[in-house]
């Protein structure tokens, strides 16, 4: 219990954790401000803010690769000489990243856009309500999983096959997914799970439902969760300065 609790501080409440994720919700309100003002038009608005999630996300990747990448060089010797399993290490990241992004999400949607549909609509249009909150919260969470799970996925493979320097680049190779994923031709098809991980956020808020594409989305993230766990049991000791360098 204490290690959850230790990366929940990390991810949620540490001052690092707080700037740069404040940092990522000014940057995305700038976003949501032009896309609204230009469009003007509440819907689309929650599409744009179903990406902006996603980037939330994905920036919180970072320090969850960085956490990861930072402890693997000890990682090896507590799995193999302590009580830690690597199952509950990677259950403590998980659910550190896991409440951050939902406390964020919820933050941004509930306090920040209704004051940036004022400035731009006119109107503090409550995305968030009693009636959508809990669809809105378990579609956040699906799609914040898979995010992670991709992120250690790639992290766990490239920590076990090329080192801890490699490793560093893992989450430009999220980025890069995302970008040819969202300017592919098939960019709004149904296979497409980045599509989908937005598509079930935009779809809580304005159905007030969770979408049938949830279940797609989630047994895609707990593949990936299932892989790099088994990936990350066959690394080895790294070197103290491929970690710290």
């Amino acid at each position: 219990m204490e290690l959850e609790k230790s990366m929940i501080k990390r991810f949620s409440f540490s001052p690092a954790a707080i700037s740069y994720l404040l940092g990522m919700m000014l940057l995305d309100s700038l976003g949501l401000y032009f896309a609204l003002n230009s469009i003007r038009n509440i819907d689309a608005g929650i599409i744009w803010y179903s990406v902006a999630i996603l980037l939330l996300v994905a920036s919180l990747s970072t320090g969850f690769s960085i956490t990861l990448i930072y402890q693997s060089s000890a990682l090896a010797y507590y799995v193999r000489f302590s009580r830690l399993k690597m199952s509950n290490y990677i259950l403590s990241l998980f659910i550190g990243s896991l409440i951050s992004a939902t406390i964020y999400s919820v933050t941004f949607a509930a306090l920040i856009t209704p004051l940036i549909t004022k400035l731009t609509l006119d109107h503090f249009y409550e995305i968030i309500r009693l009636d959508n909150i809990l669809p809105f919260i378990a579609s956040a969470l699906i799609s914040s999983l898979f995010i992670l799970s991709l992120t250690f996925t790639i992290i766990a493979t490239l920590l076990v096959k090329v080192g801890a320097k490699a490793s560093n680049y893992a989450y430009y190779i999220f980025f890069v997914l995302l970008a040819i994923s969202d300017l592919s031709p098939s960019a709004s098809s149904s296979l497409n799970p980045f599509y989908e991980a937005e598509n079930i956020i935009s779809y809580s808020l304005i159905h007030d439902s969770i979408s049938i594409y949830s279940i797609e989305v989630a047994l895609l993230a707990i593949v990936l969760l299932l892989l790099g766990n088994w990936i990350l049991k066959k690394i080895k000791a790294l070197r103290l300065e491929e970690v710290v360098w």
